[in-house]
């Protein structure tokens, strides 16, 4: 999304910003958050940079932005021709304004054709459309042939951490997230969840005294570990990462990059003193409880499971 985004930046320091962009790329691919971080450099350079609007336009509650949202399975005729009513007013605040249709491929008949002809009709210079999908193929042709396209994939972990340290998230945090969901949006709200970094904070802390045989893991878990059956989703959320920690002392045994990269040395100590056929063992106990959990399996007894996978020295 960075090279989308510079070439955004170079579009508007030159002025050179076309009026309507149709943003194209799979689910998580940061369609949204791209579009409304143009907004952003679009605003700004009329009223000002400031915390305070960037946090309004993410908000969607910004003067001069519209954000369209399918009703229902479909983008209806009424939510264009709304559109357009207002786009016809005097703007309460001046300065450019800009439009933002999510999943255009939803639009029914009726609404392609009120977009076509709001885009037909002469428009105010400082007016700015951006026309978000999954599924190019599936816009009307000519709504499409009057876009200017602007490809995004889905970025790989290490992209996605680097966007998320950008966004002010902690290091920590920002390096687990990526592997728990490749969705740009749902990264950053997990990395800001309470409850995620109390998780990372748990895993932090269990591999601090995992090979410690003064300590019972399952006494850890059942002290430490209740916020982890909360509901199943985020128990769910627990074992998901759990693995991908286990899946890194096989890493650390290859010289492979880790995610858990912030405890590399407790990793390094674990690794070395369990084999490959342990370490594989114990994924395919955690795997299975995955599987098991999603049938309501009592989420106490799957923690106080989890608790005894860990402490087996087999």
């Amino acid at each position: 999304m960075k090279d989308s985004y510079r070439f955004f930046e170079r579009a508007i320091e030159k002025n050179r910003l076309a009026h309507l962009y149709m943003l194209t790329g799979p689910k998580g691919s940061g369609k949204t958050r791209l579009a409304l971080d143009v907004a952003y450099m679009i605003m700004s350079k009329h009223q000002g940079k400031s915390d305070r609007l960037k946090a309004r336009i993410h908000e969607r509650k910004a003067a001069n932005l519209m954000v369209i949202e399918p009703e229902g399975l479909q983008v209806k005729k009424e939510q264009i021709l709304t559109l357009q009513e207002e786009f016809s007013k005097t703007a309460l605040i001046d300065g450019p304004r800009v439009y933002c249709i999510r999943h255009v491929d939803r639009l029914t008949k009726s609404a392609a054709n009120s977009l076509l002809k709001f885009m037909e009709e002469p428009q105010n210079e400082n007016i700015h459309g951006f026309l978000l999908t999954e599924n190019v193929d599936d816009v009307l042709k000519t709504i499409v042939s009057r876009s200017q396209i602007v490809k995004l994939k889905s970025p790989n972990e290490k992209e996605l951490e680097g966007y998320l340290i950008e966004q002010g998230i902690e290091g920590r945090l920002a390096s687990i997230a990526p592997y728990v969901t490749r969705d740009l949006d749902e990264a950053v709200e997990l990395s800001m969840d309470p409850n995620f970094i109390l998780l990372v904070d748990f895993i932090s802390g269990m591999s601090e005294i995992w090979d410690d045989t003064k300590t019972s893991m399952i006494l850890h878990f059942s002290e430490n570990g209740q916020f982890l059956v909360q509901n199943r989703e985020f128990f769910k959320t627990f074992l998901e990462v759990l693995l991908i920690y286990i899946l890194d002392l096989v890493h650390d045994k290859m010289n492979q990059p880790i995610a858990f990269a912030f405890l590399r040395e407790d990793i390094h100590r674990h690794s070395e003193r369990m084999s490959i056929p342990q370490i594989n063992r114990m994924i395919d106990r955690i795997q299975d409880l995955l599987k098991k959990q999603a049938y309501n399996i009592n989420l106490m007894l799957a923690l106080d499971m989890t608790a005894s996978i860990l402490e087996t020295k087999e």
